[in-house]
């Protein structure tokens, strides 16, 4: 008996990749079409879980001091409620982003014939830069700009390389 391959979200086509449970991951892949989703959407939702449960106990117990504590996971789901989204349109050739955080709002198109790469970049995370940890994300290189696939880093230096050779032969090959 072969083993199953992992299979991409509401699609019968094969995922080189367990990203679906990633902050980075396929949200669907279609022969015509591949989404890309980026996101600490999980860390607002643990907020909002703490919301709920010091409003509870606020109420329950009839401490006030609780809301103080429910006002800083307001505040926490305001700021890590940061998403991306880019959708690989083979039909058009096209990449079409967007992306959403507490202060900003963004989006583009981008010809799969401007895409020279999907890369990695680093940066350094920690008190001391020079000597911090190095930490990545992925990229899509064109000539005129470098545009972030998310608003967040990864500590694994190959941990998108599965992810960035998916990307890479959708865009070759479409």
């Amino acid at each position: 008996m072969q083993p199953r391959k992992n299979l991409c979200p509401a699609e019968s086509l094969p995922c080189d990749s367990s990203w679906k449970d990633s902050p980075v991951h396929i949200a669907r892949q279609t022969p015509q079409e591949l989404v890309i989703v980026t996101g600490t959407r999980w860390v607002a939702a643990i907020c909002a879980a703490g919301v709920l449960i010091t409003v509870y106990l606020a109420i329950t117990r009839q401490e006030p001091k609780n809301l103080f504590l429910s006002g800083f996971f307001l505040l926490f789901i305001l700021v890590m409620d940061a998403r991306k989204t880019f959708t690989f349109d083979a039909m058009q050739r096209i990449v079409r982003w967007s992306g959403r955080s507490l202060f900003k709002a963004e989006s583009g198109e981008i010809p799969f014939d401007d895409i020279t790469d999907i890369g990695t970049q680093e940066t350094r995370a920690g008190n001391e830069r020079p000597n911090g940890v190095p930490v990545y994300r992925l990229t899509i290189v064109t000539p005129r700009a470098t545009i972030p696939m998310a608003y967040t880093y990864n500590g694994q230096p190959d941990g998108y390389s599965a992810l960035r050779r998916q990307i890479l032969d959708f865009v070759k090959r479409g």
